[in-house]
């Protein structure tokens, strides 16, 4: 089944708003800019006109704010993966986060990339020579679902010091 634009819109737009509902239940320490101010802050609300604080919490979420930060996050982030890295991504034309995806691999990490393989505006380099590079590094790399119009999420869960028991 395929949806058009506008449903899968809607969609998206549901899926965001019950994530920021999940997420305004938790108080949250976060650390904002991997380079640069390190500044952090933890929700605490009084009866002074705020809400007040609910839930327990997440501890160490950093948020790391694009351009302004670079690709070290993301490269350092897959240098240190120890388990595995899964990427979707709408477009991948970085050339360091290409390298450090192939040199995870041959490290033996589990490197999986799923990339749309008809982007808007995609470049000069095709999705198909950025998963034929990544395939002859050993990364399990293809393309996305062709039953859907478009993917453009981005992730990139990374895998640390992880329980084997998961």
């Amino acid at each position: 089944m395929q949806l058009s634009k506008s449903t899968a819109g809607r969609l998206s737009f549901v899926w965001s708003f019950i994530l920021v509902l999940l997420l305004a239940g938790c108080s949250t320490n976060v650390t904002l800019g991997g380079s640069g101010s390190g500044t952090t802050g933890t929700t605490d609300t009084s009866s002074s006109g705020n809400l007040g604080t609910i839930g327990s919490g997440v501890q160490g979420v950093h948020v790391f704010v694009e351009p302004n930060d670079g690709d070290r996050v993301i490269t350092n982030a897959i240098a240190g993966a120890q388990k595995s890295v899964l990427l979707e991504m709408y477009l991948l034309t970085e050339r360091k986060v290409i390298s450090a995806l192939e040199e995870a691999a041959q490290r033996g990490i589990d490197v999986r990339v799923l990339l749309e393989m008809h982007p808007y505006g995609s470049g000069s380099v095709s999705p198909r020579e950025t998963l034929d590079r990544l395939q002859a590094a050993g990364v399990k790399a293809q393309g996305t679902n062709p039953a859907f119009a478009l993917t453009h999420e981005k992730g990139i869960p990374i895998l640390s010091n992880v329980s084997e028991q998961l």
